[in-house]
């Protein structure tokens, strides 16, 4: 019998397109001697219909429907011995206090997976709402040194974060039928760590945990580029730090997706022999396809503010300003929820008067095509874990321009250039010097596609997860299935004149060497 792994996903796969659902593709089709058990969590009680083909090894273990209308069956005229009824207290210390007891966090989340139809009773009860309060004075009263005193709730974010907890314990609730799963794989150490938490406290199934982008990273970011309430961005930071920390003392592995993501994790508390980072990998193409002969920018990615789509319609700006001849095309849907940072978004385009200079072309679901189109591939993130979209830029040999944020410095590394979050100007530079410099995008194109086939090739991912996965479930699983198309590591190696962005000539890297480019590139814009 294969072995069998329960896949927890967080407003992802199967239902979303992006950077975390080609992941989960890419595992659960080179890897068909696992047994997968697809887990995922969305939210607002829409019906999703799948945009990816289950492989025959690939079942849904369930979907639990965060914030939707389906409740367990309640009787709440009959109260029992065994009610839990200092449930919320209980969550509301471990999740929000800044040494939450995770025991007793993890005791509670247990006892509602064994008892869900209590759960509603309890948070509709005096008891549970008086308790709620007592506990979350505690975590108000705390003082902690490495962080501000927490800021007064008003009744209606108090009765939101209440709200927020009923429905962490109504994902705990969740039965998957997977009590024979040999390990857990979870891909957010938020709300898709709490099943595989409560599967491992009764089962004792073994955790590896992949963070794509670093959850309490990407939470305070959120927190202070929203327009929340002061206690509503401390509440939502706090219980994304109380995820993570659950998240992180239950898994086996800790496998970031970027040494730049084991440092977040090493700070927050995670052991150093725990983590093991695994980069993400793509198909490389054997062969490079030439670019067109024009000035295309390309951008690929759905559209929200984490995308940062106001930095590239600045940056946009300044580099027709200077070559109105560019042209720039951003493929890439509108996320759930970011309809009115679209909105704001074609204000910004009308502002800039960027007309048919800047163009949104909608989502597309082959962005190798949208890639090989470009001269140059263009990301504006404020986090990214190891962005998938830009190993796909770099495996079609094109030159990258990115934001220097979570792991895009380790993939770019000598094959573009990175600026600081929200640089405009800087990254326009880095632009327009490889629109002017067809040698030089040329170069740094032929060496990304080096780097990936060396290093974040399909294959290397594979292999990486085939090995962490049969160490912590303890059984032999049958070797990946790779890319027969895919240019590797070892082809590689038979050119030794090729070199990535480790070896050869010594190209701009950080953000910082972008500066020494300014002065060549305005020179370029005078004559």
């Amino acid at each position: 019998m294969k072995p069998s792994i329960l896949l927890t996903t967080e407003g992802t796969y199967p239902f979303i397109l992006g950077g975390v659902s080609t992941w989960c593709d890419i595992l659960v089709n080179g890897l068909p001697g696992i047994d997968w058990k697809v887990l995922p969590l969305t939210a607002g009680g829409l019906h999703r219909t799948s945009l990816f083909e289950f492989p025959a090894n690939v079942t849904l273990a369930g979907h639990v429907d965060l914030w939707s209308e389906t409740v367990h069956p309640w009787n709440p005229l009959r109260r029992r011995r065994d009610d839990h009824l200092d449930l919320p207290g209980v969550l509301v210390r471990g999740l929000l206090g800044w040494n939450g007891d995770l025991g007793e966090l993890t005791e509670a989340l247990v006892w509602c997976r064994r008892h869900p139809s209590r759960i509603r009773l309890v948070f509709r009860s005096r008891a549970g709402w008086t308790s709620f309060l007592v506990g979350l004075e505690s975590v108000l009263d705390e003082k902690p040194t490495e962080v501000r005193a927490a800021p007064d709730l008003d009744v209606l974010q108090a009765a939101e974060l209440y709200q927020s907890l009923y429905w962490i314990a109504r994902t705990a609730a969740v039965e998957t039928q997977t009590r024979e799963v040999d390990a857990s794989l979870v891909s957010a150490a938020g709300w898709a760590a709490i099943p595989a938490v409560v599967q491992k406290s009764i089962h004792g199934t073994p955790i590896v945990l992949t963070e794509h982008g670093v959850y309490v990273r990407e939470a305070y970011l959120s927190a202070m580029r929203g327009s929340a309430s002061t206690g509503a961005r401390w509440s939502g930071t706090r219980l994304a730090r109380g995820l993570a920390r659950m998240a992180y003392a239950s898994a086996s592995v800790v496998a970031p997706v970027a040494d730049a993501n084991a440092a977040w994790e090493r700070a927050l508390g995670v052991p150093p022999e725990r983590i093991q980072t695994i980069y993400n990998g793509v198909l490389v193409p054997p062969r490079v396809t030439p670019p067109p002969a024009s000035r295309r920018v390309v951008s690929v990615g759905r559209i929200d503010p984490l995308k940062d789509l106001k930095t590239m319609l600045r940056a946009a700006a300044a580099v027709l300003s200077q070559m109105p001849d560019a042209q720039f095309l951003h493929y890439g849907p509108v996320a759930d929820g970011a309809e009115r940072y679209y909105e704001s978004c074609l204000a910004l385009h009308r502002d800039l008067e960027l007309g048919s200079g800047f163009q949104f072309m909608g989502g597309t679901d082959d962005p190798y095509a949208a890639l090989r189109g470009a001269n140059v591939a263009f990301f504006s993130s404020i986090s990214e874990g190891f962005p998938i979209i830009v190993l796909e830029a770099m495996a079609c040999g094109r030159p990258v321009v990115a934001t220097a944020v979570g792991g895009v410095p380790e993939a770019v590394a000598g094959c573009g250039f990175t600026a600081p979050p929200g640089a405009h100007e800087t990254l326009a530079a880095g632009i327009v010097t490889l629109l002017k410099d067809e040698v030089l995008a040329t170069t740094l194109g032929d060496r990304a596609h080096v780097r990936v086939a060396r290093k974040f090739g399909k294959a290397a991912c594979l292999d990486a997860y085939h090995r962490v996965l049969s160490e912590v479930t303890g059984r032999v699983i049958e070797p990946p299935l790779l890319p027969s198309d895919e240019v590797t590591a070892m082809e590689i190696a038979l050119h030794p004149n090729e070199s990535d962005g480790d070896t050869g000539p010594s190209v701009p890297r950080e953000a910082g060497d972008l500066a020494a480019f300014v002065w060549r590139t305005q020179s370029w814009a005078d004559e």
